[in-house]
């Protein structure tokens, strides 16, 4: 015992600079923090002391490269190595001893740290200790999990491989190759099954397999669910993986570490296995690419000649590469008949299990067979994004039955600019993914769905609010801006009108009718805003506006125009990406032309439904108009109706 706590102590002595680095990094952090007298109105405090923070986060990462890049630094020097391991010591105390000054060095300034923040933060009053302490130290031992995460993988790729060169891209296949094959197998997935949206068994291993996705979601970092917020409901299935991840590959350092030879080799890897096992991976990754790269010239149908060619030219040119970089030797290109051989095999079979998967991913769920459903319409612009919707929305009895009828209608085969996601979800559990293209006379039975109360719930969330205690509500029609200067109760009333208003909209009147203003919950907390529209038939928001000395229903033609200027693009459709290049700019100063033509504007944000209520997408004005004093002039972007309707003003510019 007494000479293992010599070799630590010597061990240590070695890494004061190390030692040094951690203590300086983590406690100019708590420096910094400290000084910072004032918090931000509307900053979340509790981001100071959980496991969320995201300064604490990049140290964690940044730390565990460092010093599991640095762990046994002398295996990758013979003379060095005959040093170290000649010493009196098994090569299983060795390993120990560094690995537990490894993470000594780590853990103890990141928790003396971590109770400073907490510390500092009680005595600013950014967080109570009732609420915190648990999160705080939940906060220290995830650090701690997850530093070792990062310092085993790259100690392991320190321990694989022979070249600091070998070392650094093993480290990167490590952290980033999950999410790169992954993704491509989406991808292919995707060119399989043309209606393919995302996969659920994707979905999931993305979050265990791929270490920041894990990272980030046993932290909450991206979710700011931190300090009292935070909670490890919801998480416990991450943090045990988390857990024996850690210990699986600490038992694999230790084996490496037992096993790895001496000896100089020639070549990056220093077990044949690592090589054999890093040549097929990067082989399916890359010849994969080259498939779905190619399959963008069949214009998004499947290409069976897409798919040879990405064999034909993808497999031997990696291979040829692999075998360069892999024997250290340029001449080494042409070698390896077999293994080529053996590479075609395994991507034959790789793509057959995809065609393979993608007929059962394919398959559309009977509607006896589900519980509930999901619909998201991406033209209908209702304030959340696509994955927001389908996580919010549950169609269930009625609704279900009638999305269900909509979305598997018998449309043709006809393309359009209209696309529908939906996730279905089986009564056992398993969900569904699917885009579909949708002509626009699928629009018309659209409106039994949309009229329904669990379609707009989870589609707009605007109507998910619950509280008006930490939002103050802000109107504008663009070129008016206010801050409604009300107490929770008339924030809440105001609130409450537009869910009726909205629960009276149709969809014909959504297609038809152009908002006339928009209004903004801004949150004072960090919650994030929330902006919903105005429409001209919100009789009930727009009449509390008008108490408050508003007039919601004012658009840009009300207003005093000095000028307009009006421009037109033309869209240049290219293979791989399109571009719009201005035609023609024109000034129109003349007053009973600038009001004729102000009787088609809409203000630019309120026209974010185009592909719904008939905007040109080609024409962009911009307006010159005074304030309500007359004395500045100030401009807004605006759109124009598609239709002129008898605008003769509107109908010779489009001619031009």
């Amino acid at each position: 015992m007494k000479k293992l706590l010599g070799l630590q102590k010597e061990n240590l002595k070695n890494k004061l600079w190390m030692i040094a680095a951690v203590w300086y990094l983590l406690g100019m952090i708590c420096l910094l923090f400290s000084a910072k007298l004032t918090i931000p109105e509307g900053e979340a405090r509790s981001l100071y002391v959980g496991p969320g923070n995201t300064s604490f986060f990049a140290m964690m990462v940044l730390l565990g490269i460092l010093m599991g890049a640095g762990s046994f630094s002398y295996l990758h020097w013979e003379e060095r190595s005959d040093l170290y391991l000649s010493l009196p010591f098994s090569r299983s105390q060795l390993f120990w001893v560094e690995y537990g000054n490894q993470l000594l060095i780590f853990v103890l300034p990141a928790v003396v740290c971590k109770l400073l923040f907490f510390r500092i933060s009680l005595s600013m009053g950014y967080c109570r200790y009732e609420e915190s302490v648990s999160c705080v130290w939940m906060s220290c031992v995830i650090l701690i999990l997850g530093f070792l995460l990062i310092m085993n993988l790259s100690m392991l790729a320190s321990l694989l491989t022979l070249k600091g060169a070998g070392m650094t891209g093993l480290l990167a296949l490590f952290l980033w190759g999950p999410d790169a094959g992954l993704g491509l197998a989406e991808k292919m997935l995707a060119m399989f099954v043309p209606s393919f949206y995302q996969s659920q068994t994707i979905a999931t291993l993305k979050e265990y397999l791929s270490p920041f996705s894990l990272l980030k979601n046993v932290t909450g970092i991206e979710t700011y669910m931190d300090g009292p917020y935070w909670r490890i409901a919801g998480r416990e299935s991450y943090l045990l993986y988390l857990a024996v991840l850690v210990m699986v590959l600490t038992l694999i350092n230790w084996f490496c570490f037992q096993r790895r030879p001496v000896e100089r080799k020639v070549g990056i890897f220093a077990f044949p296995i690592a090589g054999t096992l890093v040549r097929y991976g990067c082989v399916a990754l890359s010849v994969l690419w080259l498939v779905d790269l190619l399959q963008v010239f069949s214009f998004g149908a499947f290409s069976l000649a897409g798919v040879i060619a990405g064999l034909v030219l993808g497999l031997p040119l990696t291979h040829g590469l692999l075998n360069m970089v892999l024997a250290w030797n340029s001449k080494k290109f042409l070698s390896g008949g077999k293994s080529l051989l053996a590479e075609g095999i395994m991507m034959i079979c790789i793509l057959l299990g995809f065609s393979f998967w993608g007929k059962l991913e394919g398959k559309i769920p009977g509607k006896e067979e589900l519980s509930s459903m999901a619909v998201c319409l991406t033209a209908l612009e209702s304030g959340d994004g696509e994955e927001e919707i389908l996580q919010n929305m549950e169609l269930t009895g009625e609704e279900l039955s009638t999305a269900y009828d909509w979305v598997n209608g018998d449309y043709g085969e006809e393309t359009s600019d209209y696309q529908v996601i939906v996730k279905y979800v089986k009564k056992n559990g398993g969900k569904r993914y699917r885009r579909y293209a949708l002509p626009w006379y699928g629009l018309d039975e659209f409106g039994q769905v949309f009229d329904g109360e669990q379609f707009k719930e989870g589609a707009y969330k605007g109507l998910r609010l619950d509280s008006m205690k930490y939002y103050e509500i802000r109107w504008s029609n663009g070129v008016e801006s206010y801050r409604l200067d009300l107490n929770e109760e008339e924030r809440r009333g105001v609130w409450e009108a537009y869910k009726r208003d909205f629960a009276k909209l149709s969809f014909t009147e959504l297609k038809e009718q152009t908002p006339v203003g928009v209004i903004t919950f801004a949150s004072v907390k960090n919650q994030g805003d929330v902006r919903v529209y105005l429409y001209p038939g919100y009789t009930g928001v727009l009449t509390l506006l008008k108490e408050y000395g508003i007039d919601g229903t004012k658009r840009i033609q009300d207003y005093e125009i000095t000028k307009i200027i009006g421009e037109k693009y033309v869209l240049t459709e290219g293979l791989l990406y399109q571009v719009d290049s201005l035609e023609w700019r024109k000034e129109i100063t003349d007053k009973t032309t600038v009001r004729k033509l102000a009787e088609t504007l809409f203000w630019e944000e309120l026209c974010k439904d185009d592909l719904l209520n008939g905007k040109n997408g080609q024409m962009e004005f911009t307006v010159y108009y005074r304030d309500s004093q007359g004395r500045t002039v100030d401009q807004v972007k605006c759109r124009a109706q598609a239709d002129p309707q008898g605008n003769e003003v509107l109908k010779e510019l489009l001619k031009q």
